[in-house]
């Protein structure tokens, strides 16, 4: 390291920060990426560009991906313990290179020992930072392992649940952000959903942890890092936000009972006798959305918030989520609440259209950014 200039992540101005964070991050000596789609962004002319990464996991390591000029670098698991990863090497001092850097998977919440700080920034001796150019939007997505992007590498019939197989900068997500050069944020976690978990468990859903940094993760250690604080909303507020969630209630009703071991109660969602959710399941999600819908309005007042479902086939929840909204919208009156049909994983074809795991595929994804980004598109024209 003897040619490079080392910073505190925290002490270059030029970095332009991407992910929900603790209220203090800045001025703290390292960088917790929490969620999925958390990093940063930086311009830089010098030859070469290192990060200091500390990472845990008992079981399900993170992930991280690099992009220089707009390009995949490189992709790979992050090992246990602090050390230094290049980012670019070789390059032309005269030539200013545009770096992101992003957490690629999602937080584990069946790994209480998963997390990664950013430590340090080092640069070659003569180098300089440049802020990357501002951004036109603020776009935030809410979901599942559809948003968080499980299944997007690894072979169609691999099934393994693996770190390796989720990658959030193949998402739909990613790829409308960078069409339309947005900031964005994601709170995405597989399995979850509004009401039930794909198994059933009431806590496996996300609506109880909006309003706070990421609280997915039950541990002390993400208590410590400030995960279970209250987000501060007023730091960041969305142009837009697209809520993808449904898919893992709509397992539930297909699911074993959920049994909680400390109380020894069972939980599970039931079909009445015409294959339909039974009044009980059908009343939950109804208000589960209505409720969301609430908390997502009093904490972002301007944003235009849309219900985005269709990926994946949930014909016995999706009339559900749209009495829920209804609702919600007649009793508030709110008129910046939309619901979009994406297109379905059913039209994938080849297995280069599909993805691992049963989980939609390439194909899918584009084509979901696809419609995402021209509703954005009429929107703003239609101002």
């Amino acid at each position: 390291m003897k040619n490079l200039k080392i910073y505190s992540i925290n002490k270059v101005d030029e970095i332009f920060f991407l992910g929900r964070n603790v209220t203090n991050a800045k001025a703290q000596k390292s960088r917790v990426l929490f969620w999925a789609g958390s990093g940063f962004e930086v311009d830089f002319q010098g030859q070469e560009l290192w990060v200091q990464l500390e990472s845990g996991y008992e079981t399900l390591e993170p992930w991280i991906a690099v992009f220089l000029n707009n390009r995949i670098a490189s992709r790979q698991m992050v090992t246990k313990g602090k050390h230094w990863i290049c980012i670019a090497r070789g390059m032309d001092n005269d030539y200013k290179t545009s770096v992101r850097f992003l957490k690629d998977s999602q937080p584990m919440n069946d790994d209480p020992k998963h997390y990664l700080k950013i430590h340090k920034i080092a640069i070659s001796k003569g180098g300089k930072f440049f802020a990357p150019k501002s951004k036109n939007l603020k776009i935030e997505f809410i979901g599942d392992s559809i948003t968080t992007g499980e299944g997007l590498y690894g072979q169609v019939d691999d099934m393994n649940y693996i770190a390796t197989h989720m990658s959030f900068t193949q998402t739909y997500g990613y790829k409308v952000s960078t069409c339309l050069n947005a900031d964005f944020r994601i709170m995405s976690q597989g399995g979850y959903g509004i009401v039930s978990s794909w198994n059933n468990n009431p806590c496996g859903v996300i609506p109880p942890e909006y309003e706070k940094v990421c609280s997915i993760i039950k541990s002390d250690l993400y208590h410590k890092l400030g995960g279970h604080d209250d987000y501060d909303f007023s730091s960041w507020q969305p142009d837009f936000i697209f809520v993808n969630l449904g898919t893992n209630d709509r397992g539930g009703f297909y699911q074993p009972p959920f049994v909680d071991e400390l109380s020894g109660l069972e939980y599970k969602m039931n079909l009445a006798p015409d294959g339909k959710p039974d009044e009980e399941g059908h009343k939950k999600i109804q208000n589960g959305v209505k409720n969301f819908l609430t908390v997502l309005r009093s904490n972002n007042a301007n944003a235009k918030i849309i219900w985005a479902t269709g990926m994946m086939s949930i014909p016995e929840v999706d009339p559900i989520i749209d009495e829920g909204i209804e609702e919600y919208k007649a009793i508030s009156d709110d008129k910046n609440i939309y619901r979009l049909t994406l297109p379905s994983m059913d039209l994938e074809q080849t297995d280069d259209d599909k993805g691992s795991r049963a989980h939609p595929g390439p194909k899918t994804h584009k084509l979901a950014a696809e419609q995402i980004v021209e509703f954005i598109k009429s929107d703003c024209e239609s101002r």
